[in-house]
């Protein structure tokens, strides 16, 4: 057959229309649309396939031409070239996407395209020639199969593996949370596409022997390659884990998680040498009294230890699991992977829920089929807003507009809302429907992702929640929070976000190596991007204030910038400072004056009142405090404040700075006089105050001064005005009391 008559054969017509129509149905979808990561691996799936039928299907067409090895070859060249048109067609389709499009990524997207498609067709096109020798017709559907099971292995390598990732010789590779937005190409997706590329001539080699077997011409360096490639490629297998292709469990808890305790329901495994492995009880007493509430909470009856992973820092969970900002939890193996930078841990409780209502879930996944219901149900038993409640800021969100509804987002659609937004709400939905008709009602619909257990369908239930949430009293200052919390668009809707979140990334890590420079150049190029994402700003604008170039920085803050009301006056606050250190503390004064006016966060609010309380009370201290906040080296500032403590020792902010900067660190023992010198001298304000009782609670827990702690926990109870702050005082009232009975039975 000629390469004129392959190429117009209905096999090679029909799948070079398929590609092209399935190729232009990809650019109408967000994220996939473009030459990119996505659009590769679902292409490299599709031409895969294809191209192993085609393949198959032309070799067994020429099975009649086995005169002589050279005859036999000629048309494997003609059958490589036509599937390099198919490959082709999907590439030119995604590259026409992405200049219409105008989109960021077509460099790395050309990339990804060369590692994973075009490597994927090389290596389906040697399955299909090889089976379509052996098999002749048969070898068709026999290669269509063995893409198919390559690819689904996947599934089952996710299955039962430990890492949300997997490398895979048909799609590339699945790099883990939807939430961690950057996907960088590493040195790990190019050592495995590799290996799918020595597998391809392998399976060539293996073909032209075969062949050459029949033909009694076998050449010593045919046999000699494919020695050397079956050395590669076995060599490559037993190193997956030192390459970072793949990880077992026995490897993390031997290799770098290889220090354990048992408590009574938990297996924790954390590295030695770490901070963690310092405060290794106090982690277990926080594991214990998660579950102790949640099993109470769930109504369950479990005996079965739940294995805990704390690794030392983002990077190390990243390399060994896939993810690295998200947190992650597994009900299926009962395990959670936490990084555990303070104390009690923020999302602890949230990711015991997922693991503990696999109970519940359904059989295979321990999942609900519904994923609204599945992050739903953990803040709903979590919440734990130190400021408002999901409930409150649900309301909010629906007076603005700006809340999807819920029948909307109760199933996939959840991942097209940000995630701010979609925890929120269904966190809040969850919490009424739990409230309203019981945990157990509650856990059939999680289990079955039906909700006829109430006798209502979903927009009955979605109606009688707002309903509710109408009802309930939020504070002024909701609004403008909300504004600025809710407004980050999902990945789905955000402008060229996996080149942003990778700009991103590589200005956070120089940022928090106090490379201020290469930070500004990070976000800079991140701005050329996405330049209406006032995070990126406000990044940018600090690198410039921390490396001194604080006329740089007053011009970004004093520019007409997008975002929130909240997000302007963030930057604004910057300016301040900035003035601040400038020298014109009076001008600096009345900025921050003006500030405290307006709706900011707590923190932002409780930095504005020490500012103002120095600039206008104490000239003593003033220079030190100005530098201590000019400056994120934590010896520095610990100097400055130990120097503005000694300037005027009765001036109590000195005190909660400095107790703040070691309970940060996780110096409790150290933190706790300075928290208390700063309670009895009084600080400038109740939110002060009442900030400096929490830190100094938690301190002294951590510390087992549980009735201390109890005392002050109860103080702030009385203090506080806000609901949410008050049910956080409560839970550690509750958790010491607790503590001290074990303690006592044991």
């Amino acid at each position: 057959m000629t390469f004129v008559r392959m190429l117009f054969s209905p096999i090679v017509l029909i799948s070079l229309a398929i590609v092209f129509v399935v190729s232009i149905v990809l650019t109408l979808f967000p994220l996939i649309g473009t030459l990119g990561f996505e659009f590769s691996a679902l292409s490299a799936v599709l031409l895969s396939l294809l191209s192993v039928i085609i393949s198959a299907s032309l070799m067994n067409s020429e099975q009649s031409r086995k005169n002589s090895q050279k005859g036999f070859l000629e048309p494997i060249g003609s059958i490589f070239f036509i599937n390099i048109l198919l490959l082709l067609t999907a590439f030119i389709v995604g590259l026409l996407s992405s200049l219409i499009k105008e989109d960021c990524y077509m460099k790395e997207g050309s990339l990804f395209f060369l590692l994973i498609p075009t490597i994927t067709v090389f290596f389906s096109t040697s399955v299909g020639l090889l089976f379509g020798y052996f098999f002749g017709r048969k070898g068709i559907f026999i290669g269509f199969i063995t893409i198919l099971i390559i690819a689904l292995y996947a599934l089952w390598k996710l299955y039962h593996g430990v890492s949300i990732f997997v490398y895979n010789p048909i799609f590339g590779f699945f790099p883990g949370p939807l939430y961690d937005e950057a996907i960088p190409i590493t040195l790990t997706l190019i050592i495995s596409r590799v290996t799918v590329l020595f597998w391809g001539i392998l399976l060539l080699l293996a073909l032209r022997i075969a062949i050459g077997f029949r033909n009694n011409l076998i050449r010593i360096w045919d046999v000699l390659l494919l020695v050397i490639l079956v050395i590669a490629i076995i060599t490559t297998h037993l190193n997956e884990s030192k390459i970072g292709i793949s990880y077992t469990r026995d490897y993390i808890t031997q290799n770098i998680l290889s220090d354990f305790i048992e408590t009574e329901n938990f297996v924790i495994y954390y590295a030695p040498g770490t901070p963690e492995a310092k405060d290794i009880e106090l982690i277990a007493m926080d594991h214990e009294w998660r579950y102790k509430q949640l099993k109470e909470a769930l109504d369950l009856d479990s005996t079965q230890k739940i294995k805990s992973y704390i690794y030392p820092d983002i990077k190390t969970r990243k390399m060994l699991t896939g993810a690295g900002e998200t947190t992650i939890a597994n009900p299926i193996h009962n395990e959670i992977h936490l990084i555990y930078d303070s104390f009690p841990h923020p999302v602890l409780k949230h990711e015991l829920v997922h693991v503990m209502a696999g109970e519940f879930g359904n059989n295979v996944l321990k999942l609900s089929p519904k994923i609204g219901l599945l992050e739903g149900i953990a803040v709903a038993v979590d919440w734990r807003e130190q400021r408002f409640t999901p409930h409150e800021w649900s309301k909010v969100m629906v007076e603005m507009g700006i809340a999807p509804q819920i029948e909307d987002i109760v199933g996939f659609g959840f991942w097209y809302a940000s995630s701010e937004v979609g925890y929120t709400l269904m966190g809040s939905f969850s919490r009424y429907l739990i409230d309203s008709y019981g945990i157990e009602k509650f856990k059939s619909a999680y289990k079955t992702g039906s909700f006829s257990i109430y006798g209502k369908n979903l927009g009955e239930l979605s109606q009688e929640w707002q309903e509710f949430i109408k009802t309930v009293e939020t504070p002024p200052e909701t609004k403008a929070i909300a504004e600025a919390r809710f407004s980050r668009p999902s990945i789905f809707q955000a402008t060229c976000p996996r080149k942003v979140a990778e700009l991103k990334n590589q200005g956070y890590e120089s940022f928090e190596n106090d490379n201020y420079y290469e930070a500004r150049n990070n976000f800079s190029d991140a701005l050329a991007y996405n330049n209406s994402d006032p995070n990126l700003i406000n990044w940018l604008a600090h690198s410039h204030y921390y490396e001194g170039n604080f006329d740089r920085a007053l011009e970004i803050a004093n520019s007409s910038t997008p975002g929130s009301k909240i997000d302007k006056d963030l930057l604004k606050n910057l300016e301040g400072n900035a003035v601040w250190q400038m020298g014109n503390a009076e001008e600096a004064l009345q900025i921050f004056k003006n500030l405290l006016n307006e709706q900011l966060p707590d923190s932002t609010k409780r930095e504005l009142e020490i500012k103002i309380e120095t600039i206008s009370e104490n000239s003593q201290v003033e220079d030190n405090i100005r530098q201590f906040f000019g400056t994120r080296d934590k010896v520095l500032q610990l100097t400055y404040l130990q120097n503005a403590i000694m300037s005027d020792p009765l001036y109590a902010p000195s005190y909660y700075l400095k107790g703040r900067l070691l309970f940060n660190k996780g110096e409790y023992e150290k933190a706790i006089p300075e928290l208390i010198h700063a309670y009895l001298l009084e600080l400038p304000s109740d939110r002060l105050t009442n900030e400096n009782l929490r830190i100094l609670g938690i301190s002294l827990f951590a510390k087992g001064n549980y009735d201390q702690s109890i005392a002050v926990f109860e103080q702030l109870v009385q203090n506080e005005e806000n609901e949410a702050a008050r049910q956080y005082a409560t839970d550690f009232i509750e958790r010491a009391k607790w503590i001290k009975e074990q303690k006592k039975s044991n």
